[in-house]
C-alpha cells in the first residue's frame, strides 16, 4: 500500500497539481515534521495559485530543513516567479552554497545578477511545470548501507574484531569509525 506522500508525490511530478493536493495535505497531517511533504504541498499550492498557502509550506519546508538546497532552489523558484527578484536571488544563493551540484540554483543567480530574469512574469502565464530534478531524494536517502554500517561498528567494537595484528583496540577504534560514519550517514 503506498502512502499519501508517495501517491502525491507522483501526481506532482504529472502536473496534475489539484490532484496531488488532497494526498499531500494528508501527509503533511500525517508527518508533520517532514520538510519535503511541506515543501510538496507547497509546490502543489503555487501551482494552484494558492500564494498563501505555499509560502507557509515553504516556510516550514525551510525551517524544518535549513540545510537542504533543494528546498531553497524551490523557493527562489517560486520567488522568481513571483517577480522577487532579490529575494530569489538570495534563495538561489544558499541553495547553491548547501549544495553545489545545484548547477540549476547557480545559473538562475547568476542570469538575476545580470539582469536577464528566467521568468517573465505575466497576469496570464502558468508556471513551469515541476520538474523531477526539482524533487530530488534527499542526501541522506542515497546512504542506504547506514544501518549496515552502525551494525558492523557496534560488531567490530564488541568483539575487537578487525586486522588481526591490531587487536582489541584496533578493534574499537574501526568499530567507532564504522559507528561514525553509519551516523553520518544515516
Amino acid at each position: 500500500m503506498r502512502s499519501a506522500v508517495e501517491i502525491g508525490y507522483e501526481l506532482l511530478q504529472q502536473g496534475r497539481y489539484a490532484d496531488a493536493l488532497p494526498f499531500l495535505q494528508r501527509a503533511v497531517a500525517e508527518q508533520p515534521r517532514e520538510g519535503r511533504v511541506h515543501l510538496y504541498l507547497a509546490l502543489a499550492y503555487a501551482h494552484q495559485g494558492d500564494n498563501t498557502h505555499a509560502e507557509k509550506h515553504f516556510a516550514q519546508a525551510i525551517a524544518l530543513n535549513p540545510h537542504d538546497g533543494y528546498v531553497f532552489y524551490n523557493w527562489g523558484a517560486y520567488l522568481h516567479r513571483q517577480n522577487r527578484l532579490a529575494e530569489a536571488l538570495k534563495a538561489y544563493e544558499t541553495a547553491y552554497r548547501l549544495d553545489p551540484t545545484l548547477v540549476g540554483a547557480k545559473q538562475a543567480a547568476d542570469a538575476l545578477r545580470m539582469g536577464a530574469p528566467m521568468y517573465t512574469p505575466t497576469p496570464t502565464a502558468t508556471p513551469p511545470p515541476v520538474q523531477p530534478t526539482d524533487l530530488y531524494t534527499p542526501a541522506a536517502d542515497r546512504y542506504r548501507s547506514a544501518r549496515g554500517c552502525v551494525t558492523a561498528g557496534v560488531l567490530l567494537a564488541v568483539f575487537g574484531l578487525c586486522v588481526p595484528p591490531v587487536g582489541l583496540i584496533g578493534g574499537l577504534i574501526c568499530g567507532g569509525v564504522a559507528l561514525l560514519r553509519g551516523s553520518v550517514a544515516g
